[in-house]
């Protein structure tokens, strides 16, 4: 049985079709859409929303807007905002849909940002044994770890409860 016939969400009666995953998406999409729509006219904030599908996942970017509100600090809003859009596209949908968010390319620049200063640590570790990072969300860790493990003499742990868990680069012996 192909991804394209899998039945992806419960079905209204013993005779109804069932719904592809690729149908479920689309639909979602557009749920997705109209949630973000409402959601920038009812902060009245002029902004246009745009959702793609790539391998059964859900993209959705707002430009135009004023992208330090959506944003927030160090990315906290957005991540609000995409846990909500989550939520409303997977109750629709009544099935898991990987949802991201992003304003302005936000997201991409963060990453860069991650990348470079996981670079900047890895060296100071080292040089002094160790090198600690604030606070930060899971998918920003998840950034550092990646970036570490590509990076000779150092190693990477996360330490710390939510919302204080941190990454700590430590040199190799």
């Amino acid at each position: 049985m192909s991804d394209e016939q899998t039945p992806a969400a419960p079905q209204d009666g013993p005779s109804a079709e069932p719904v592809s995953q690729t149908q479920v998406v689309e639909d979602a999409r557009e749920d997705a859409l109209d949630f973000i729509e409402g959601l920038l006219d009812a902060m009245d904030l002029d902004g246009e929303a745009e959702a793609s599908i790539e391998d059964d996942r859900l993209s959705v970017s707002i430009a135009g807007a004023d992208s330090g509100l959506l944003i927030g600090k160090r990315g906290q809003t957005l991540d609000a905002i995409q846990e909500l859009l989550r939520t409303v596209v997977q109750r629709q949908a009544q099935t898991r849909v990987p949802v991201t968010l992003d304003v302005e390319g936000y997201r991409d620049r963060r990453r860069e940002a991650l990348v470079k200063q996981t670079q900047e640590m890895a060296e100071k570790a080292r040089e002094q044994g160790e090198a600690e990072f604030e606070p930060m969300s899971s998918y920003e860790r998840k950034v550092v770890h990646d970036t570490a493990a590509d990076l000779e003499g150092v190693t990477s742990i996360s330490e710390g409860e939510e919302p204080r868990r941190r990454v700590i680069l430590k040199a190799e012996d």
